[in-house]
């Protein structure tokens, strides 16, 4: 009964982990965010984008820049899901020849370690504003990316290359959201 209590008791004063503000970290509106995370217009774009899909764009509006670091990582995380999907797909079909099968394998498996890079930043890190690991971790992430664009940027017309480059975007967003957290 006591967790029961504890548990509404926070989320009616903060939205639950997502909204928690945590020590240091600054509350910001949402193109403030975005404008001191992203140096390019594209970059600035896919963030109020992203972020206008669940916070309020109102300037007078300001959230933690945890939320949006949150929802950040939590976007990465299912844009990586679709190429997985993609990618599961095309090798489940039997049209791929050797190298494309090969470079596919490795991508679903470089995938699923980034996917755990961001998941360990959407529910270990963040929640509990444990930046120690943050940055390590979106790095982490970006790099297996990156170990899969290496293969797939050989291959002809393979749809992965632009998924893949779309992941990546995504990634990147995380990591430059959550460098708002002085990581």
């Amino acid at each position: 009964m006591k967790m029961i209590l504890v548990l509404m008791l926070a989320l009616s004063l903060g939205g639950g982990a997502a909204g928690q503000h945590c020590s240091g970290v600054p509350s910001l509106p949402v193109e403030v965010a975005c404008r001191e995370a992203c140096a390019t217009r594209l970059m600035y774009d896919m963030c109020m984008d992203t972020l206008g899909e669940k916070f309020d764009h109102d300037p007078s509006h300001s959230v933690a820049v945890t939320a949006y670091a949150l929802l950040a990582a939590q976007r990465a995380v299912e844009s990586y899901a679709v190429t997985v999907a993609k990618a599961s797909e095309l090798l489940r079909d039997g049209s791929l020849g050797g190298d494309e099968r090969t470079a596919y394998q490795v991508c679903v498996l470089e995938y699923g370690y980034a996917k755990q890079s961001m998941d360990n930043v959407a529910e270990d890190l963040l929640p509990p504003c444990s930046f120690g690991e943050l940055r390590q971790e979106y790095m982490n992430g970006l790099m297996d990316l990156e170990s899969c664009r290496d293969r797939v940027l050989r291959l002809t017309d393979s749809p992965l290359n632009a998924m893949n480059l779309v992941d990546r975007n995504n990634a990147l967003l995380a990591y430059f959201l959550g460098q708002l957290l002085s990581i």
